[in-house]
C-alpha cells in the first residue's frame, strides 16, 4: 500500500512537471486580456431561462468573478462554430438566410425595457423543407458530443416541437423571446458537436404564455431591485446550485461586492444607461464596477431586516446581531 501511494504521488509530480509553461503563459495572457473588457451592462435574453436569482445577481454585479481560460476557450469555440454552421446552411438551394440587419449592417437584435433587456439572433431563415413559407428565428449552438446524443434521444422520445424545452430551458427561453420580439411563430435550433463534425436540429412553436413569463421575469429583475427573486432551489446541494458562481452569496452569506449596481442609489435609466441618483450622473460600466465611498447596499442583498435609516446609514437586524451599513464590510 505504501509503495502504491508513493507511486501515485510520483505520477502526480511528473504530471505537474510536464505542464508546458508556454501554454500556461498563453492562458494567463488570455485571461488578463479578456477579463479587462467591460462586462455587458444589460440583461441578456440568452440567459433568461436561468435561475431568476442568479440572473438578478449577475445583472446587479453582485460577484463579478473573472472567467478562467477553459471557459473563455469554450466561448471562443462557440463563436467560431456559428458562422461555419450558417455558411453550410446557406449552401442549400432555396433557403433564404438573413444574419445581418439590412438597416444597421449589424447582427439582428431585439430589445425591451429602455435597452436593459437585449438579445442578438444568429439568423432568420425562410424556405425550410418542413415549412417553406414560414420565417423562423434561427440559433446555432455548439455542444459536447454527449449533449448532442441526449438531444437526439429527447427528440426521438417527445417529438421535434417539444425537444428544445425538454433539452435546455435556457435555449428555449431565448427562442421564445426572439420569436416574440421578431414577431415570428417558429424557431429553428441547429445543434452541433465540437468542430461542427456532426449536427441536428429541432423546430419550436411560439408560446405566448411562456414568452410573457420570461419577459415579466426580466422586468421584475430590472425594475424591482427591492424584490429579490426566489432561488431555483432552497437546497444548496441541488446540482444547479452546486456549480453556480453565486452560491457563496446566495447560501453562505458571503458579502456582495460593493459597486454602483449593488447600490441603493443605482438605477437603470432610459437608453440602456445607468444612473447614480446620489450624484445625478450617468456611469459607464467600468465606473459602475469601481463604485465610490457613498455606496450603500440594496436592502434585498442583505439577509436581514431594516430596523433604522439615519442619514446615509442603514441598520439591519441580522441572525447574529445588528449591523449598520456605513460603506464598510460586515462586522
Amino acid at each position: 500500500v505504501a509503495l502504491l501511494q508513493k507511486w501515485k504521488c510520483l505520477m502526480v509530480k511528473i504530471k505537474l512537471d510536464l505542464s508546458d509553461p508556454n501554454l500556461l503563459k498563453a492562458d494567463q495572457i488570455m485571461e488578463q486580456r479578456e477579463n479587462k473588457k467591460a462586462r455587458r451592462s444589460y440583461l441578456g435574453m440568452s440567459g433568461a431561462g436561468n435561475c431568476a436569482r442568479q440572473i438578478f445577481y449577475n445583472f446587479r454585479g453582485v460577484q463579478a468573478k473573472p472567467f478562467n481560460a477553459k471557459t473563455l476557450k469554450n466561448f471562443a469555440s462557440g463563436h467560431r462554430a456559428e458562422p461555419v454552421m450558417i455558411d453550410r446552411i446557406r449552401q442549400v438551394h432555396g433557403l433564404q438566410v438573413v444574419a445581418v440587419d439590412p438597416n444597421t449592417g449589424k447582427q439582428l437584435g431585439v430589445s425591451d425595457f429602455d435597452g436593459h433587456f437585449l438579445g442578438h439572433l444568429d439568423f432568420e431563415i425562410l424556405g425550410l423543407a418542413q415549412a417553406p413559407k414560414t420565417w423562423h428565428v434561427g440559433e446555432c449552438k455548439e455542444t459536447a458530443e454527449k449533449k448532442l446524443q441526449e438531444f437526439r434521444r429527447i427528440k426521438d422520445k417527445v417529438g421535434e416541437k417539444q425537444t428544445l424545452k425538454a433539452w435546455n430551458e435556457n435555449y428555449y427561453a431565448q427562442h421564445q423571446l426572439y420569436m416574440k420580439y421578431r414577431r415570428r411563430k417558429r424557431g429553428w435550433l441547429v445543434v452541433a458537436s465540437a468542430g461542427v463534425r456532426d449536427w441536428d436540429s429541432c423546430r419550436t412553436d411560439y408560446n405566448k404564455d411562456d414568452a410573457d413569463y420570461y419577459t415579466d421575469k426580466a422586468r421584475q429583475i430590472i425594475y424591482e431591485p427591492e424584490r429579490i427573486p426566489d432561488r431555483i432551489s432552497d437546497d444548496p446541494t441541488f446540482f444547479k446550485c452546486g456549480w453556480c458562481d453565486y452560491k457563496t452569496v446566495c447560501f453562505e452569506g458571503e458579502q456582495p461586492q460593493r459597486n454602483c449596481r449593488t447600490c441603493v442609489y443605482g438605477k437603470p435609466d432610459t437608453g440602456g444607461k445607468w444612473l447614480c441618483q446620489k450624484h445625478d450622473k450617468h456611469l459607464t460600466r467600468n465606473e459602475q464596477d469601481i463604485g465610490c465611498g457613498d455606496q450603500r447596499y440594496l436592502t434585498s442583498l442583505i439577509n436581514g431586516s431594516v430596523i433604522d435609516v439615519t442619514g446615509s446609514s442603514i441598520t439591519y437586524q441580522l441572525h447574529d446581531g445588528q449591523w449598520t451599513d456605513n460603506g464598510e464590510d460586515y462586522g
